[in-house]
């Protein structure tokens, strides 16, 4: 599971966000324009944690806690409906799954998985790229996206000195694009893995914490529901995103060059690691059970198909009950399944180690400012809601999606929240723009998953700079690549992101997950 969040140590007093959060926070308070005392209160506070967010000008974990602390002092919500806020369900999937993906860092079971993806794709140049794009795009499906980009970069750096490119500049002489591709591609894919799972990065959380929130009466969307959906974009988004970075916008010669080199490093790399040990075994087959649950626990329809799902088996005869399933699906849920197996992995021994698969001093290195990140986006959109300022912002933008065909709001939705995200966090940018885009999309008459589904994607389609997402700024630091270039190549893969996210929305996960054209009637009262 990743996140975009900007690496980060400690607060910077000298930062100007430090100042300018609360300033602003004061300003709104005392003088939001066309704002109830509420909403002008919920204004502030919202303001006062995304710049602190945006800016880092204090660490992430606790400015996230902001609202935490502001809502129940200014008669927002009470601290009994805050606090649990930040443990929600979601909250705990993604906690869950971070202790199994941590359990597969442990033990280097990841590692072995991106080197077994990489030797399936020969010796070419060309063949390489799309290697490490695969092998990146599926760890990320599962674990954070700066884990994925810092355990592929050495084996891409080693690949690279291998074959004796040192700079960018020698490398687009002397191999036609071949080091930037592997670079670029990594990191990109790494990003866009994300998208092909509900764990995968934390906006696909913060838009279904968000939407179960605001529309409690909404379809609830499991693992499987979010796979079938995406995992087409992703697998249609890497060999497109491939072929235009290969073949037009860093060529790269077609012939295999001196990458045989390459081949022979992840070879090496492979026989290094000798077979798979007890704990190894053991850690990837809890994953595999893991993964396997996600995706059969709930029912999973393909069209007139509905294939049962196992968590049925738990509800006795009343799960004949089409009404009674409807109203208690959610007694086990993806988070149900991420806690158990999470615990399991503090009992099953490790056998080839002494103790068992994960220890809580491992466990102690879980991203807990992602999580509570998650937990201070969560309150924000509780806010927007009970003070009504989400309506009074999503009015303001409802007449721009009035009237306006589907594929032309799901296109300029994403447009704008990808360009946002390259100066910005992208979980930041979604918490605080969902509340606004899922109102405006209610008040325009159209079905909240229409807009809310395409900003909370685009958020991961930020490829242009190197602040835009941590796996960005991990190739740029290696030291061979210019922004020049990561700005030309990444402009163009956005825009690729975004019009090919429109396409499969519109044409595939609208029908996937039955978004209507107007509005549905879980969501009349729910904007």
């Amino acid at each position: 599971s990743g996140g975009a969040l900007e690496p980060e140590d400690d607060t910077r007093p000298g930062s100007m966000g430090l100042w300018i959060g609360p300033l602003g926070f004061v300003l709104l308070l005392l003088a939001g324009p066309g704002l109830d005392g509420p909403q002008r209160a919920v204004a502030g506070v919202t303001f006062w944690t995304a710049t602190w967010w945006m800016t880092g000008a204090v660490a992430v974990g606790p400015t996230s806690l902001l609202p935490a602390v502001l809502f129940p002092v200014l008669g927002i919500l009470p601290a009994s409906q805050a606090a649990p806020i930040y443990l929600r369900d979601l909250v705990m999937l993604f906690l869950g799954a971070f202790v199994v993906a941590l359990g597969l860092e442990k033990w280097g079971v990841h590692r072995r998985m991106a080197l077994w993806i990489l030797a399936r794709f020969g010796t070419s140049q060309r063949m390489l790229v799309l290697g490490f794009m695969c092998a990146a795009a599926f760890l990320s499906a599962w674990i954070n996206n700066t884990a994925t980009t810092l355990l592929m970069l050495p084996i891409v750096l080693a690949v690279l000195d291998r074959g004796g490119d040192k700079t960018e500049g020698k490398t687009a002489e002397a191999s036609g694009g071949f080091a930037t591709c592997l670079l670029l591609g990594t990191a990109y894919s790494a990003s866009v893995g994300g998208m092909a799972t509900p764990v995968g990065t934390a906006p696909n959380q913060e838009f279904l914490g968000q939407l179960a929130e605001r529309f409690p009466d909404a379809p609830k969307l499991g693992f499987g529901d979010w796979a079938l959906a995406w995992v087409p974009f992703v697998a249609l988004f890497l060999p497109l995103a491939w072929w235009l970075m290969t073949r037009v916008l860093l060529p790269v010669p077609a012939g295999s060059g001196g990458s045989a080199a390459g081949a022979e490093v992840v070879r090496a790399e492979r026989a290094a690691q000798g077979p798979m040990n007890s704990a190894q075994r053991r850690m990837a087959a809890v994953f595999a059970l893991t993964a396997l649950l996600w995706v059969t626990r709930a029912d999973l329809a393909l069209g007139d198909l509905r294939i049962p799902g196992w968590s049925r088996l738990f509800y006795g005869a009343d799960a004949a009950d089409p009404a009674w399933l409807a109203s208690h699906k959610n007694d086990i849920s993806d988070a149900t399944v991420a806690t158990a197996m999470a615990i399991l992995c503090f009992v099953i021994p490790a056998g080839s180690a002494p103790g068992a698969l994960m220890n809580w001093s491992t466990a102690k290195r879980l991203p807990w400012d992602v999580l509570l990140l998650l937990g201070g986006g969560f309150c924000i959109a509780k806010g927007f809601q009970v003070s009504g300022l989400d309506r009074v912002m999503g009015g303001l933008l409802a007449p721009l999606y009035t009237d306006t065909p589907g594929w032309l709001v799901a296109l300029g939705t994403a447009l704008l929240v990808s360009l946002l995200t390259e100066f910005t966090s992208n979980t930041a940018t979604t918490a605080v723009l969902l509340p606004v885009v899922g109102a405006a999309g209610v008040q325009a008459g159209l079905d909240p998953l229409a807009v809310m589904a395409p900003a909370a994607l685009a958020a991961s389609a930020a490829f242009m700079m190197p602040v835009a997402t941590p796996p960005n700024a991990v190739v740029f630091g290696s030291g061979r690549l210019r922004i020049a270039t990561m700005a030309r190549v990444g402009l163009v893969l956005n825009l690729l992101a975004v019009c090919l996210l429109t396409l499969v929305f519109q044409l595939w996960v609208r029908r996937v997950w039955g978004i209507s054209d107007g509005l549905p009637d879980w969501a009349v009262g729910g904007g």
